[in-house]
């Protein structure tokens, strides 16, 4: 396979959509024989983020023509149409095909956890041998989802040249070598409920229930990509001290200021664990007059990463006095505004600005969740080469954020040479590791230390153990 076979592929229509092989023994076996990438999607019915991921992304001309090149399996064990006639779903194959898929997945590729449950959606891409090259849990975009299929046709073919369209980049939850563990994530490691489920979860909470018990079903609601879901969250984040906060009743500490808390942890429960579409549960607490919740309110966007948040973002950004939670805004803008000129442009010239340590260096980090673009690559390839301290280290993390192996000589170089210093050297480590395939987890206390974070971001670094 040479990179000649793209251009064949986008220069000619596809018709319908994936090409989806009804077998997994046989695409393995097809793969080995023709040194194809195996594409595994894992879906599921019900549940807005998997009907999303059919409509929008499995039909983008981009994947439609990557996946041409590929040898494409679909495991999901809902029957969509009965006997052998093709799935409504998913084109040509028979239900009783991907559902036979779903079963081989689960148990040769993917790590369900003690009760059978795994994430969906979910992407894999496996090498010609069967071993997984990455993966990708939740819910991605095309342009992440290409960035996914260019890198793992690369791996197989260092020859293979695409070039990637704008805003294409590695998405924050991808893993290197390996999938989600579902057992070690527990329950936030599930897949959201359905909207049967959350219709369910809403009535039960409105007829009332034990303290306890309320908390871990507001927990579970918020994972609902569903608006009845979020107008609840919100009013829970509203009632504030008249007594409607998650667990109800009065604290020892007062009503006021137990409901502060406990909505404060809300918030941040839903920047880990939330849809996307829960930015606008976040965005009104933005300028809220509480800072507790001010401050989780802007982290929960940068995790939740919406690009339709993109606009209260900057907003704020042009009123915020506070300078904690300034610099953490710009950290968001990076997250939502990815693909965006006018937040590249912003973050550029902030990353270069010497009046504000604090905002200097939380814009530079930023830079690293952009897609990739040429003025951001000659900034940070800059700042490596400058006289070593807290500029270079945050440029040699944003870079790791990046997980663009091209940048992996160039950080090695930097560790080899005799000049660098111990602490950049270890960032140096702890960075080419990231890019070879460690967990993005592995750069978060430098991150942290170098961005003066005082609040924990579990999602932006895909952590998946309970905490």
């Amino acid at each position: 396979m040479k990179g000649l076979l793209i251009a064949v592929a986008l220069a000619t229509p596809v018709a319908g959509g994936i090409d989806w092989h009804p077998t997994f023994e046989d695409a393995l076996a097809l793969a080995a024989s023709e040194e194809k990438v195996v594409f595994i999607a894992v879906n599921m019915d019900g549940e807005r983020a998997n009907n999303r991921t059919v409509k929008e992304v499995y039909g983008d001309k981009q994947i439609l023509a990557l996946s041409e090149l590929t040898v494409n399996l679909v495991a999901s064990n809902a029957t969509h149409v009965k006997g052998d006639r093709p799935c409504s779903r998913f084109g040509a194959i028979t239900c009783a095909e991907h559902r036979r898929v779903d079963v081989s997945v689960r148990g040769q590729v993917l790590h369900p956890d003690d009760e059978g449950y795994v994430v969906a959606p979910q992407h894999v891409w496996l090498n010609p041998d069967g071993e997984v090259l990455l993966s990708v849990p939740y819910f991605i975009s095309a342009p992440e989802m290409e960035w996914c299929f260019v890198t793992a046709l690369r791996t197989v073919d260092p020859e293979f040249e695409f070039r990637l369209s704008p805003g294409a980049r590695a998405p924050k939850g991808l893993i290197l070598g390996d999938v989600f563990d579902s057992k070690s994530a527990g329950e936030k490691g599930r897949t959201g409920p359905t909207r049967e489920e959350a219709m369910d979860l809403l009535d039960q909470l409105k007829r009332g229930v034990e303290k306890g018990q309320r908390d871990r079903l507001i927990r579970r609601l918020a994972r609902a990509d569903e608006p009845e879901a979020r107008k609840y969250i919100i009013s829970v984040l509203r009632a504030g001290g008249r007594g409607r906060g998650m667990g109800g009743g009065r604290g020892s500490g007062g009503e006021g200021e137990e409901q502060g808390d406990r909505r404060a942890k809300l918030l941040r429960w839903v920047g880990v664990g939330s849809p996307p579409s829960y930015w606008e549960v976040a965005a009104e607490f933005i300028s809220s007059g509480e800072e507790v919740l001010r401050r989780e309110a802007v982290v929960a966007l940068e995790q939740l990463a919406a690009p339709e948040s993109l606009r209260a973002i900057r907003s704020a950004l042009k009123k915020e006095k506070d300078p904690a939670i300034k610099k953490n805004l710009y950290r968001a803008l990076g997250a939502v505004g990815a693909a965006d000129k006018g937040a590249r442009k912003l973050l550029l010239k902030q990353a270069k600005d010497q009046r504000s340590d604090l905002w200097r260096l939380n814009s530079i980090i930023a830079l690293g969740y952009l897609a990739q673009d040429e003025s951001v690559d000659e900034l940070l390839a800059e700042l490596i080469e400058e006289t070593e301290g807290p500029d270079q280290i945050a440029a040699t993390l944003a870079i790791a954020l990046t997980r663009n192996g091209d940048w992996i000589e160039v950080l090695k170089a930097k560790e080899q040479d005799e000049a660098t210093g111990e602490e950049l050297k270890e960032v140096l480590k702890v960075s080419i590791g990231v890019l070879e395939g460690q967990p993005l987890s592995t750069i978060r206390e430098a991150i942290k230390k170098v961005a003066s974070d005082e609040l924990p971001r579990r999602r932006s670094f895909a952590v998946q153990r309970q905490e």
